[in-house]
C-alpha cells in the first residue's frame, strides 16, 4: 500500500505545480522555443516557466535542445514518455465537465474561476 501512496504523491508533485499542465499542453502541439512558449502561456513569468521546464525535464517528460547558433537557440519538446503522458491527460480531460458555479461552491476549480468541475 505504501508504494501506491508514494506513486500517487509523486504524481501529485508532477502535476500539482502551477503551469505544468499548460507547458505539457503547449508542447503536445509541437516544439517551442523558450520565449515563444512564454508568450503563448498567458501570465507565466520567465522564472516560473524556467522552473517548470526544469522540473518536467527531471521527470522525463520534456527534453531541451540547444542549437549552436549565435545567439544559442533553445528548443523544448515532449519526450516519448511525455507524449504518452499527455495522451492520458487528454483522455482524462474529456471526462471533465465544467459548469458555472453561481454560489461560489467549494467545487470551484480556483479562486479566480467561476467554473465548477465534475467528472462525467
Amino acid at each position: 500500500m505504501a508504494d501506491e501512496q508514494d506513486s500517487w504523491h509523486q504524481l501529485r508533485e508532477i502535476l500539482g505545480s502551477k503551469w505544468a499542465f499548460h507547458v505539457l499542453r503547449l508542447l503536445s502541439e509541437r516544439q517551442y522555443g523558450f520565449n515563444e512558449m512564454q508568450r503563448s502561456i498567458d501570465g507565466v513569468t520567465a522564472t516560473m516557466l524556467s522552473r517548470r521546464l526544469k522540473e518536467l525535464q527531471c521527470h522525463g517528460l520534456v527534453e531541451k535542445h540547444v542549437e549552436a547558433t549565435t545567439p544559442p537557440s533553445t528548443m523544448y519538446e515532449l519526450t516519448e514518455n511525455g507524449d504518452a503522458f499527455v495522451d492520458l491527460l487528454e483522455e482524462m480531460e474529456g471526462m471533465i465537465d465544467l459548469a458555472e458555479c453561481s454560489d461560489r461552491s467549494e467545487c470551484a476549480t480556483t479562486d479566480e474561476s467561476s467554473k465548477c468541475a465534475t467528472v462525467k
